[in-house]
């Protein structure tokens, strides 16, 4: 990164003060952890299955849906495979399906719908921080810009927090049952050489049957 760069992103760190993260997502290593404490619940109970959901709106997950438009679609899916790139070593975000399992979180009817903005409007900031950049939209970007504008945005505070709450993410994606929407055919599993539980989840253990039926109790 070359030292004008660095200076204009430091401008953006100074312009850019209000993107802070929602006051859940503050403690970082707290909301982590609580993620962490989801995914084992899901693995142990049984995933919402999204598999039709998917299916169904194939084509809007590329060219845009209620959750995300076209363009966002393309920034997100670019820049999840630049934090977790196809390096010969392991799956990708890609191959992982880490668009399609940060969708089915967006539209999880359980999901904290200001984390759900924090992570769409993050997708923005990027695409504005790109044009203050390099001044292009980062979708203009080849692939060596697009590599070093990760490498100056995760230098900006709210491009390091909106980063890190996407790895967690890729993470998530490469753990969980391939009935979220990533790991497809357990390709997660496989290269962390781990044997998932058995029986997998059920129609009658899904996420969404539990919560339906908890509700119902109260």
């Amino acid at each position: 990164m070359s030292q004008s760069e660095k200076d204009k992103s430091i401008k953006l760190i100074r312009d850019k003060e209000d993107r802070k993260l929602p006051p859940e997502l503050q403690n970082i290593e707290l909301w982590q952890t609580n993620r962490r404490s989801f995914l084992k619940a899901a693995i142990l109970a049984g995933a919402i299955s999204q598999i039709g959901f998917l299916q169904s709106c194939a084509e809007s997950l590329e060219n845009g849906n209620e959750y995300l438009t076209g363009d966002q679609i393309k920034i997100l899916k670019s820049i999840l495979l630049k934090l977790f790139p196809n390096d010969g070593n392991g799956p990708s975000a890609e191959d992982l399906h880490s668009y399609e399992y940060i969708l089915w979180v967006l539209q999880d009817p359980g999901a904290n719908a200001e984390n759900n903005s924090y992570v769409i409007e993050g997708i923005d900031w990027a695409n504005e921080a790109s044009q203050e950049l390099f001044h292009t939209k980062y979708n203009d970007l080849d692939s060596n810009q697009q590599d070093r504008f990760i490498a100056g945005f995760i230098e900006i505070d709210y491009g390091k927090d909106w980063c890190s709450i996407l790895i967690t993410l890729i993470l998530e994606s490469l753990l969980l049952d391939p009935v979220y929407g990533g790991n497809p055919d357990g390709i997660g599993w496989k290269w962390l050489n781990h044997t998932p539980g058995f029986p997998g989840p059920t129609e009658q253990l899904r996420y969404d049957k539990v919560i339906e039926t908890a509700r119902s109790n109260y």
